[in-house]
């Protein structure tokens, strides 16, 4: 399934407020202080040249793409494709079973399609184009690992919260590069 040319700008969320001790649904908790910094240092790194914004549903991710959003006057879109995994559940005998042993080989292999999916449907939409999507610390390395398998890239370096990763796809070549956060 070849993939229209597309710059991608794919942002691991910001800092979020810890995930331990936090009560209630982890789609609603927010960037920490340290966060919302590194949210707007985002902005000069990306630079203005943008054709559209997407999200993951959770609050960390939109919200490390508003300060972008708001200097590009473009709308944020979620995609639940660039949601968090929270593991791979069903079909039950997918995970269960003879299955059980690589259950988690098989969540991220889920991850990186669904991620996959997302790539394709922002290719479509901006062919030729150069977007941002916010998404996830284990749907993104899944997506990348799958993407440089796919095609011989190296991997990248891993980038620490407020980094970002460029990915290219042009004409049939791909190539990832890392983007650590400004210190």
């Amino acid at each position: 399934m070849p993939i229209p040319d597309l710059t991608l700008e794919l942002v691991p969320h910001c800092e979020s407020v810890p995930r331990q001790g936090w009560e209630g649904d982890h789609d609603v908790r927010p960037l920490s202080e340290l966060g919302r910094r590194q949210a707007e240092a985002l902005v000069p790194a990306v630079g203005p040249q943008v054709d559209a914004i997407f999200s993951s549903p959770a609050r960390r991710c939109r919200e490390t793409v508003e300060p972008l959003a708001r200097a590009t006057g473009l709308p944020i879109e979620c995609l639940e494709t660039l949601a968090e995994s929270d593991g791979f559940r069903e079909p039950a005998e997918w995970v269960t079973g003879v299955y059980a042993p690589v259950a988690g080989a098989i969540g991220g292999a889920w991850s990186a399609g669904r991620m996959a999916h997302a790539l394709t449907s922002m290719a479509r939409r901006h062919p030729g184009g150069r977007v941002v999507a916010s998404s996830h610390g284990d749907v993104i390395p899944a997506l990348l690992a799958m993407l440089c398998g796919c095609t011989g890239t190296p991997l990248p370096a891993v980038v620490d919260r407020g980094g970002r990763y460029t990915v290219r796809l042009d004409h049939g070549t791909t190539t990832v590069t890392s983007h650590h956060p400004a210190s």
